[in-house]
Order: C-alpha cells, then sequence, then structure tokens
C-alpha cells in the first residue's frame, strides 16, 4: 500500500471488525454483506478504470447493478466504499495466507508454505492489490489506522514464524515487513515481467530467493558471533 502501508508497531493488535465504522440504514446483516459485496466488485472495476477521485457512486451503482439511491442504503460515500473495499481485500489476503499453512508444526516449512500462499494471494488478486498502491493516498485518516492495523497482522504472522527461527542480524519485525512488500513483486512489476515469465516462475523465484535469504541470515547469525562476522575481533 505505497508510503502508508510499512507495518508499525504500534499497529500490532489483535483482529477487529473494521466495517463496524461504516453504518448502514437497513439491519439485515446478510442483506448488507450481500449488497457491499456487490457494491465492492462494482467499485473495483470502475476504480480500475478510472482511480478514486474520478470515479463517482453513480458509475459505481450501474457496475454493481444496484440502484443509486440503493446503495446509500449501505454507505454513506464514496469514501465509505473505498474502506470496504479496502477492509476486504486485507481480510480476504490474510484469510487466505492464514489457513495454508496453520497445521504445521516446522516453522521453516510453515515460513515456506505461508510465504508461497502470500504470493499465490498477490496473483489472484493482482488488480486489488495494485489499487491497495495506487489509491491507498485517497483514504480517509479515521479509516487508514483501522486498515493499517489490520494489514499489519499480517506482517505480525511473519515475525512470529521467523521469530521461531531466530532473530537474526536485522531481526524479524525488519524481515518480516521485506517479505510483505517483496511478496508482491510480481504484481507490481507485472507490467515488464508477464511477456517473459508466467506466475508459476515468478512464484517458484520468490519463495526460493526470499525464503533462503531469509534462512542463510539467521543461520549465519546463529554461527558466527557478531563481532567475528564484522571483522571486530583479532
Amino acid at each position: 500500500m505505497n508510503e502508508h502501508s510499512f507495518a508499525n508497531d504500534s499497529f500490532a493488535a489483535p483482529q477487529l471488525e473494521l466495517s463496524m465504522k461504516v453504518k448502514a440504514r437497513v439491519k439485515d446483516k446478510h442483506l448488507i454483506d450481500e449488497k457491499r459485496r456487490q457494491i465492492i466488485e462494482g467499485a473495483i472495476k470502475v476504480f480500475n478504470k478510472k482511480g478514486f477521485h474520478k470515479a463517482t457512486v453513480r458509475e459505481i451503482a450501474e457496475e454493481a447493478k444496484i440502484g443509486l439511491g440503493s446503495v446509500y442504503d449501505y454507505v454513506h460515500s464514496k469514501d465509505d466504499i473505498l474502506y470496504l473495499f479496502f477492509e476486504n481485500y486485507v481480510n480476504t489476503f490474510f484469510d487466505k495466507v492464514k489457513s495454508r499453512a496453520s497445521q504445521i508444526t516446522d516453522p521453516l516449512l510453515r515460513l515456506e508454505v505461508t510465504f508461497q500462499a502470500f504470493v499465490e494471494a498477490a496473483m489472484e488478486l493482482e488488480d486489488q492489490v495494485m489499487l491497495s498502491y495506487t489509491q491507498a493516498r485517497y483514504v480517509k485518516k479515521n479509516y487508514l489506522k483501522g486498515i493499517l492495523r489490520k494489514e499489519s497482522e499480517i506482517v505480525e504472522h511473519f515475525r512470529k514464524i521467523i521469530g521461531e527461527l531466530g532473530e537474526g542480524p536485522f531481526g524479524s519485525f525488519l524481515e518480516a515487513n521485506f517479505l510483505v512488500y517483496s511478496g508482491v513483486f510480481g504484481v507490481l512489476r507485472r507490467w515488464i515481467l508477464s511477456p517473459r515469465f508466467d506466475q508459476e516462475e515468478i512464484i517458484e523465484f520468490l519463495v526460493q530467493s526470499q525464503i533462503k535469504e531469509v534462512v542463510s541470515r539467521i543461520r549465519a547469525e546463529k554461527s558466527y558471533p557478531q563481532e567475528v562476522r564484522h571483522g571486530q575481533v583479532g
């Protein structure tokens, strides 16, 4: 998510229901979820074509096949729609990442499987990933903190797994943040990579290169004292 997305320790918190911030006029939760899903799907198409700033609620309603008046039963503004997009995006992303390796006890294998799940989710949600990076600057500040708090849970998920292997020379927090950033490399560079590589090749490259590097740094830290590695002892 551009410059806003670097997770901060202050956002490491339990999961929370972000959509409680967006009020609806109707009371039926199932209906709210269904209509908001339609609105989000419509918004993704419109935002991809025009960006948030130039998009209108009318265009989103038309794409979602919902009457303009009905849209306001479920959101109050275009800002609410952008927020709901981000909420849906980070929740979907995190669910895909968490579920893959939940039963794996070996931390090294769990890290590899979790990172692969992350990269695959990024590829699957590539349009949403691109939107999250290009449109985050339009999110209202009171919404942004909640989104970053939720996104930080993904970083914390990786940090805990890396911490089981060891802190390494740079610490598990920095390593986890870099894994999350590098995991969307294939999407952010798709315009130049896709003519030469298919998704499977990009996924394999990222998993093999990034996990290998993290583990090698941790193992080097365990094998050699810091003073020796930096040439500080005679």
